[in-house]
């Protein structure tokens, strides 16, 4: 029987359950979002010393922020002797559900793989062994983004092993060999569940099959692995050296790390390309292919990165959902420019047409002769300092500020402009020239972007690698100093599928340009365009459409 109550979380059913743990569907009202409850034994308290392993590890196991990490909000059980933790509740499924519906494409797989062994190698990173790899363990979100879980959850349940032997660390299925022989584990346990899950995948069978635990544990330490290619004769080869060089019996041969081995597989997957779709969730296979993916390409990466050029602005306004006017008759445009160079430009213009131009030698270009948006200012930063001034160039003018570091300088729909000093939002009104601290977070908490929406109804809020959407209210963001007060707003969406800086609004709203933080698997930072839904964000994430580089942006349907 399920209890009603975990302490301040309201139980609505039971998720699932095995011999170690049950995990329940349950509401937080603080939150106001659903939530996933994981209930351990109780005999993992039962005494000091397991009492203070499950806080240390449990706080280590918290700290990981990674897009492909189930994220755990909550632990708790101390006083009461029964051990649990909140995790965000993912209501796409298991691995386990779509095997069942199918075997994988080798691409397919390849795409899940590469994210998790990132995922991987993030904790690995930190010391922290997930130790129980197998498809119960991966969960999917509404959009279909693969995650990890229950990290650690077989390492708090060590000390509950029978001592007759017939129970293992781990899930027999995919369970390495030391961990069968109980000796000491490290990240290369985790590569060969890896591997025995990855050769699931592909063909919808356990790549051993004994009965009994046993049983199982022995095949894994003795049975030479499979030939995956016995049951998909469609792979390449190389694919049957790839899971046996992660399965191999001896640690030392596998491969060195979880990237290694996706890279490897991506290599064979994806035809031998150097460049190929990192983290590439299932719903962009489905929703943006590559083949459809057309026009406005590369030359859109530096300017939706926030690093662009006036010019490039200038000339792809007509093209660019997320460069929104203002409504009003203020500025339409903005500047910003790191404080140690010269101003640049930045527009925010209203597409119009601007009148064709054929440049040849000694043929003067043609004035522009008006300002895209109707602007009638213009707001750039250098030096730490902001200035406005006409858009002729007349009536340069100094705000008056203190000289410490500005970045995001925006302009809001009634004419108003934002920016970011020493991790506070401050807003300025044009007409008194007069900047007012709106929001600050504490020090340990980067501030990165904040952006009204182009119907100044909302505002996205980027920190600590975070992105969060929710309305734009004066009198509650004030009240706001640290990103777990912004979880506890009622109507904040929360995201953290990527990892944020800066965001810009699409015209409609419902598409963000999103500058997200290199994720281990490429050479530098990537665009994400993403469709948000913005009323039912407590069940679907954002569903990404199209990257930069790796795929080109349609923007027809703005």
């Amino acid at each position: 029987m399920s209890p009603d109550k975990v302490g301040r979380y309201r139980i609505k059913a039971e998720i699932g359950s095995g011999g170690m743990a049950t995990v329940y569907r349950a509401f937080d009202p603080i939150s106001n979002r659903e939530v996933a409850i994981k209930i351990l034994p109780r005999e993992l308290l039962n005494n000091l010393i397991t009492r203070a392993r499950f806080k240390r590890e449990l706080k280590l196991i918290a700290s990981l922020e990674h897009p492909a990490i189930v994220p755990v909000y909550d632990v708790g059980g101390e006083d009461d002797h029964q051990p649990f933790f909140v995790m965000r509740y993912m209501s796409g499924g298991s691995l386990s559900d779509m095997i069942a519906k199918g075997r994988f494409s080798l691409r397919d797989a390849a795409s899940i793989i590469e994210r998790l062994a990132a995922a991987l190698d993030h904790a690995h990173s930190r010391g922290v062994i997930h130790r129980d790899i197998k498809p119960d363990n991966v969960l999917f979100d509404a959009s279909n983004n693969p995650y990890l879980s229950d990290f650690g959850v077989a390492k708090f349940t060590e000390t509950l092993v029978s001592a007759t032997g017939r129970d293992v660390i781990g899930t027999p299925a995919y369970i390495s060999p030391e961990q069968a022989l109980g000796e000491n584990v490290d990240h290369r346990a985790d590569v060969y569940g890896l591997g025995a899950m990855l050769y699931e995948m592909l063909t919808g069978e356990r790549p051993f099959g004994k009965d009994t635990v046993i049983g199982l544990a022995l095949q894994h330490v003795n049975d030479p692995v499979p030939n995956v290619l016995n049951i998909r004769s469609d792979l390449p080869g190389e694919v049957d050296v790839i899971i046996k060089t992660a399965m191999a019996k001896n640690r030392e041969k596998r491969y060195a790390t979880a990237l290694e081995l996706a890279h490897q597989l991506n290599k064979v997957a994806f035809d031998g390309e150097p460049t190929i779709p990192k983290f590439a969730p299932l719903v962009d296979r489905q929703t943006a292919p590559l083949a459809s993916s057309r026009r406005t390409g590369w030359i859109l990466a530096g300017l939706i990165l926030l690093l662009a050029l006036a010019g490039g602005a200038y000339g792809l306004r007509g093209q660019l959902p997320f460069l929104s006017p203002p409504v009003s008759t203020p500025a339409a445009l903005t500047t910003t420019a790191p404080p140690t160079n010269a101003p640049t430009l930045t527009f925010a213009p209203e597409p119009t047409s601007l009148p064709a131009v054929t440049a040849t030698v000694g043929t003067p270009m043609p004035e522009v002769s008006s300002i895209p948006g109707g602007a009638d200012k213009i707001a750039f930063l250098a030096g730490n300092q902001l200035y406005l001034m006409d858009v002729d160039g007349n009536n340069l003018t100094q705000v008056r500020t203190d000289n410490s570091v500005k970045s995001r300088l925006h302009w809001m729909p009634d004419g108003r402009l934002t920016y970011v000093s020493r991790n506070c939002v401050y807003l300025l009104d044009v007409g008194t020239r007069q900047p007012q601290e709106l929001m600050c977070f504490v020090s340990g908490e980067a501030l990165e972007d904040f952006r009204v929406s182009p119907d100044g109804k909302l505002v996205a809020i980027s920190v600590q690698r975070t992105l969060n959407i929710l309305p734009f209210d004066l009198e509650v963001l004030r009240e706001v100093d640290t990103r777990f007060s912004l979880l506890a707003l009622e109507e904040n969406c929360f995201y953290n599928q990527y990892a944020f800086r800066e965001v810009l609004w699409s015209k409609s709203g419902t598409q963000l340009a999103a500058h997200v933080v290199d994720t281990e698997l490429v050479s530098s930072d990537q665009v994400f365009l993403l469709s948000v839904d913005i009323p039912n964000c407590a069940t679907a994430g954002p569903v990404r459409l199209a990257k930069i580089p790796g795929t080109r942006i349609d923007f027809d349907s703005e």
